[in-house]
């Protein structure tokens, strides 16, 4: 691949006013857990019978990303914290794209034996997603299936006393609505970014959709409250480069977000180049431009990898699949589900008839950022 190339396609993000992309990493399928959304055990390729990427390719893909500019790379799985070698992993990213690169993971928190936090920061980790849907043990264990948040809570306090970013993600359900209030308002006191997620009509959750969706527009409603004299929050000072609004209650220490791609899902500026367990990189969802890299990894050709990530990236505005609409993680969570070429890999939806927010609330919810 030509420098000029490279230049080239590096400006064309800034020339269309788009964030720069980042690498989201799925490390496994594996999880310890079993929540009641995701079921990832029922899953027929659960356990990735294929040959996972190793500590030297993720060290060798990111050392590429550097040079394309790309700071940040984020982690999850399944539970990537079950890997032997996370630590490795995560010191191979934050190596490969230098210094000031934002590190991040998404985990339940109630990590294994022998890793802890103060390891995780010491091998570069910067930010920490947490999975916290209730902080009641026995209803968080009916929908997590295991795990106990008040471990979750240890490992997040420690990770706000090491200088780590930290964010919560709670999926919202009807059942479990108060447990969810209770989670956000940890942002009461907490410098802590809580991201309530709709729950979506795929995979696992499809058995549980019809009573448990609850959208965005009516949880602000009955948070009005909270948000009647509620300020922005920069998403620079959050470390989130996606669209979403993220709102600071008057008085309170954190924010609320939301990521609601069942009633208003837009990936208008979508940024992440997806990267499956075994190395299958998806510039796009529903833009079938996905491109193996161990291939390129063995043949050194990682530049034209990333030549073909930046420009079918570029090349989303012109989608003819896309139309507005985006599934968060589904088909770059179990690494063989079959993408069939030139075609979406899942029917698109269509805006919710009942409880649909306006365009105002649409226009700022994020879909991108997990």
């Amino acid at each position: 691949m030509s420098t000029a190339l490279h230049r080239e396609l590096i400006a064309a993000f800034t020339a269309r006013s788009r964030n720069h992309p980042y690498l989201a990493f799925t490390l496994n399928s594996l999880c310890n857990l079993d929540c009641v959304f995701c079921k990832p055990r029922c899953m027929p390729d659960y356990g990735h019978k294929d040959r996972p990427l190793t500590v030297s390719d993720y060290a060798a893909i990111a050392a590429e990303a550097g040079v394309w500019q790309i700071k940040k790379a984020h982690c999850s799985g399944g539970e990537p914290t079950l890997r032997a070698d996370i630590l490795d992993v995560i010191g191979g990213l934050a190596d490969g794209l230098g210094p000031g690169a934002a590190i991040g993971m998404t985990s339940h928190g109630n990590l294994r034996r022998g890793l802890s936090v103060e390891k995780l920061s010491g091998v570069g980790l910067t930010y920490l997603n947490l999975s916290l849907h209730s902080l009641d043990p026995a209803r968080s264990a009916e929908i997590m299936g295991g795990g106990d948040p008040r471990i979750t809570m240890h490992t997040l306090e420690t990770a706000l006393a090491l200088g780590l970013r930290v964010k919560i993600n709670c999926v919202l359900q009807r059942t479990y609505l108060d447990d969810a209030f209770a989670v956000a308002e940890l942002a009461r006191s907490l410098p802590v970014a809580v991201r309530l997620i709709e729950l979506q009509n795929i995979g696992p959750a499809q058995a549980l959709f019809d009573a448990e969706f609850i959208s965005e527009a009516e949880v602000r409603a009955r948070l009005h409250e909270w948000f009647a004299n509620a300020g922005e929050v920069r998403r620079d000072e959050l470390g989130v480069r996606s669209p979403g609004q993220y709102l600071r209650p008057d008085g309170w220490a954190g924010s609320i977000g939301f990521i609601s791609n069942s009633s208003c899902a837009t990936c208008s500026d979508a940024n992440r180049i997806k990267i499956t367990p075994t190395g299958v990189a998806r510039p796009c969802i529903l833009h079938n431009r996905d491109i193996p890299l161990k291939p390129h990894l063995a043949d050194g050709t990682l530049d034209d990898a990333f030549a073909h990530l930046f420009q079918a990236m570029l090349d989303r505005n012109a989608n003819g699949a896309w139309q507005g609409y985006h599934y968060v993680d589904y088909d770059l969570r179990w690494d063989r589900m079959e993408r069939p070429e030139g075609a979406p890999v899942l029917p698109l939806l269509p805006l919710l008839a009942t409880d649909t927010p306006g365009p105002s609330v649409c226009a700022r919810a994020s879909t991108e950022e997990r």
